[in-house]
C-alpha cells in the first residue's frame, strides 16, 4: 500500500518547537498578566463611575431640599410671623391650651405638660403657606417656622412643643448669624416609620437684614438611603458611610447598627490623598479575599458639618471578573500544556540520544569489522 511518509529529524523537530513555543508561551503569559491588570481597571473604573452617579443623586437631593427650605423662609408671610411675633415683646408668650398626645416625626423632645400651640398659629397664613408645601411635596414630614425666642409662629401641622428655645438643633441654627443652612442627623420618626433630617435656616429680615426666626423642616430621607439597601444586580453593594467610617446606609443596615464599614477602613489612606480620590478605586485585600472598591465623595462636608458621607462600591474580584476569568485560565493552562509537552519531548531526546544499535553491532563480528577497515 502506497503511504505518505515524513521523516524529519528530531533533533531539528525540537529545536523548531523550542525556537516557536517557548517565545509564544511567554508573550502568552504576559498577555494574560496585562488582560487580567487592564480587566480590573475596567471594572474599576465602572465602579467609580457608578460611585459618582450615586453621590451626584445623594448632592443633589439634599441640595434641593434646602434650596426648597431657603426658598420658605424668604417667603414674606413667614418673614412677617416670625417677625411679628418678635415685636410682641421678648417676654411674650404664646396662647396655651391643653395638648393631646403629641405625634409626628420630632416627636422625641416633648412639649411642657398641658401646652400647645393656639389653633389661631395653625389657621395662620403662613401656617397654610407651610401646610401646602407639606402637600405638594410629601418629602416634608412637617415645617415649622418659630420667632427668635423659639415660640412657634407657624406650622404645617401641629407640631410636638410651642418653643425650640430648648432644642439643640434649633440653638445651633439661631445662633448661626450667617445665611448657611444647617443639616441634622439622620433620625428615626416611630410614627411614620421614616427616616428623616431636620433642615434649619434662618429667617432674615428683609429691611435690616439680621435674623428674626428659624425655619425648620423635617424632610424624609428613607426613599434616598434605600437606594442603599438592596444588593445591585451585579452583586456588587453600594454603601453611603459617613467620615468616621459608619454605615449611613447599606445592605442590611442602616445609621442606628453603628456598624463599621471594612471598605471605608481599607481605602482610608487613598481618600486622605490626591492621587487616591482622582483614581477613585483600589484593589486592596479584605478579610474575605481580593476586592475592588470604588470610593467617591458627596461634598456636602464644607456646606454641612454632619453629612461627610461617602459612596463606597464594592465587589469581590473574582466575582467580578468571572465572565472573562475563565477565558484567562484556559489561556493560561494552554501554555502551561505547551510547555509541558515541550519538555517531555527535551526528556525524551537527552534520553535516547546516545542509544547504541546493539543488535546490528552483534550481526557484523568485529574481526570482519577490523579487516574490511584495514582493506580500505
Amino acid at each position: 500500500m502506497d503511504r505518505l511518509e515524513v521523516k524529519v529529524s528530531i533533533t531539528k523537530l525540537l529545536v523548531s518547537l523550542l525556537i516557536v513555543i517557548v517565545p509564544l508561551s511567554v508573550i502568552g503569559l504576559i498577555l494574560t498578566e496585562r488582560a487580567d491588570k487592564s480587566l480590573d481597571d475596567s471594572i474599576g473604573n465602572n465602579f467609580k463611575t457608578m460611585a459618582q452617579l450615586y453621590s451626584n443623586q445623594v448632592s443633589q437631593f439634599v441640595t434641593e431640599r434646602v434650596s426648597d427650605v431657603k426658598r420658605l423662609s424668604a417667603d414674606p408671610l413667614v418673614i412677617a410671623a416670625a417677625a411679628g411675633t418678635k415685636r410682641a415683646g421678648a417676654n411674650a408668650k404664646p396662647n396655651l391650651e391643653p395638648q393631646p398626645a403629641s405625634t409626628g416625626a420630632g416627636a422625641a423632645k416633648t412639649a411642657p405638660a398641658g401646652t400647645v400651640v393656639t389653633p389661631a398659629v395653625l389657621g395662620s397664613s403662613a401656617s397654610q403657606l407651610l401646610r401646602q408645601q407639606k402637600d405638594l411635596d410629601p418629602r416634608f414630614l412637617w415645617v415649622v417656622a418659630t420667632n427668635a425666642n423659639g415660640d412657634v409662629v407657624a406650622a404645617s401641622q401641629r407640631p410636638p412643643m410651642p418653643s425650640y428655645s430648648h432644642d439643640e438643633f434649633w440653638q445651633s441654627v439661631s445662633l448661626n448669624k450667617g445665611q448657611s443652612a444647617m443639616v441634622s442627623d439622620i433620625l428615626y420618626d416611630d410614627f411614620t416609620k421614616s427616616y428623616y433630617a431636620n433642615i434649619g435656616f434662618p429667617i432674615l429680615d428683609t429691611a435690616s437684614g439680621r435674623s428674626v426666626g428659624v425655619l425648620n423642616a423635617a424632610v424624609n430621607m428613607t426613599q434616598l438611603l434605600a437606594m442603599f439597601q438592596a444588593p445591585m444586580s451585579s452583586g456588587a453593594r453600594a454603601v453611603l458611610v459617613n467620615d468616621n467610617g459608619l454605615i449611613v446606609s447599606g445592605p442590611s443596615s442602616d445609621v442606628f447598627a453603628h456598624v463599621k464599614s471594612v471598605e471605608f477602613d481599607a481605602v482610608r489612606d487613598s481618600l486622605g490623598s490626591l492621587e487616591g480620590r482622582q483614581s477613585g478605586w483600589q484593589l486592596t485585600s479584605l478579610a474575605n479575599g481580593s476586592y475592588i472598591v470604588a470610593f467617591a465623595g458627596t461634598g456636602l462636608k464644607q456646606a454641612y458639618d454632619k453629612l461627610g458621607w461617602f459612596v463606597m462600591i464594592s465587589q469581590d474580584e473574582h466575582q467580578a471578573a468571572a465572565p472573562i476569568r475563565g477565558l484567562e485560565h484556559f489561556a493560561v493552562i494552554m501554555v502551561a500544556l505547551a510547555l509541558f509537552m515541550l519538555v517531555l519531548l527535551c526528556v525524551y531526546y537527552f534520553l535516547h540520544r546516545a542509544q547504541r544499535f546493539e543488535d546490528i553491532e552483534d550481526v557484523v563480528p568485529a574481526g570482519e569489522s577490523r579487516s574490511a577497515a584495514a582493506s580500505m
